[in-house]
């Protein structure tokens, strides 16, 4: 359905934000496409689209290459990019009605494709709203409603959740998994839950080059020796505490994840199988007592971080 072939792109003179990414996406899957902010993902996303052209390399939507086949490729995808611009002046039904005959739809068929995409993403109340009257969850659900007016066979979402509210996150993944039923999508997003939730397998970015392309039951059978320690210390100072425990050796990464109570600290450090970190961690409390800690086997967020990080911090 999408080949990606040593894509590279350019801005100007530095360095290139893509650097030879190769990857194949099939019919009917749902990806998710991560990396750290400024990665190269929505670089990667935007020459699928056809949006900016690659500088080395080709895509391919179904056999056809985006230089050379811009207008049909449109036509095969449906784009969400992160700050959906939309004419906020305009009512929901009539920015729909605008973007359908962008698309080409015909008069006859255009209040049919409007109504269905009102329907599947719950636009009924707000349909003769103004735009900028809508919270970021019903301009969100228009964007997307804009996105899948022409009914295309690929979904390419980036951030689709970014700046919506827990109970709206839900009623966008909902209609995420309806769509995942009879599409090709694309998802990006920093919520790995998301991800998990929703996607069959993961390609993930990391300055501008592929350093994983599987399912994500692949990916955690790669990585099964990979853990980490979750433990709670208890302190007076969470200044002081977290610099100590900086500074213990065994761990790749360590992280302050919560207040657990008064003076309770909760961490996660991420750790190789056979680390010292855990012995370290109880032979060397100064200012606070470990009051629990517990090895679990890494997940795709640990996962994550192990192939994103820019260097091993305390091993």
């Amino acid at each position: 359905m999408i080949s990606v072939k040593n894509l590279v792109k350019s801005y100007g003179h530095g360095k290139p934000a893509v650097k030879g990414v190769t990857f194949t996406i099939g019919k009917g899957e749902i990806v998710g496409l991560l990396g750290p902010n400024g990665a190269g993902k929505s670089t990667i996303m935007k020459i699928i689209t056809g949006f900016l052209n690659p500088s080395e390399g080709e895509v391919l939507v179904d056999g056809l290459n985006t230089i050379d086949n811009p207008i049909e490729i449109k036509s095969k995808i449906g784009y969400l990019p992160e700050k959906s611009p939309m004419y906020q002046d305009m009512i929901v039904y009539e920015y729909l009605k605008f973007i359908s005959e962008i698309r080409g739809i015909s008069n006859e068929k255009a209040d049919d494709a409007i109504q269905s995409m009102i329907k599947l993403v719950a636009l009924e109340k707000v349909a003769s709203k103004r735009i900028s009257e809508l919270s970021n969850g019903y301009k969100k659900r228009v964007g997307l409603a804009s996105a899948m007016i022409h009914d295309p066979e690929i979904l390419i979402l980036d951030e689709p959740t970014a700046g919506l509210d827990p109970n709206q996150i839900i009623m966008f993944r909902k209609i995420l998994r309806k769509l995942s039923e009879k599409k090709t999508i694309i998802l990006s997003t920093h919520v790995l839950s998301e991800i998990e939730a929703m996607c069959e397998k993961v390609i993930i970015i990391n300055n501008g080059e592929k350093v994983a392309d599987n399912s994500i039951q692949e990916l955690m059978k790669t990585y099964d020796k990979e853990q980490f320690i979750d433990f709670v210390v208890e302190g007076e100072s969470l200044l002081s505490i977290e610099d100590e425990i900086s500074q213990i050796k065994g761990a790749w990464k360590i992280e302050f994840e919560k207040k657990e109570g008064k003076n309770q600290f909760r961490f996660k450090a991420l750790i190789s199988e056979g680390s010292d970190f855990e012995k370290n961690l109880k032979s060397n409390s100064n200012n606070w007592k470990l009051v629990s800690s517990e090895i679990k086997k890494a997940n795709l967020e640990e996962i994550f971080l192990k192939l994103t990080s820019q260097g091993e911090d305390n091993v």
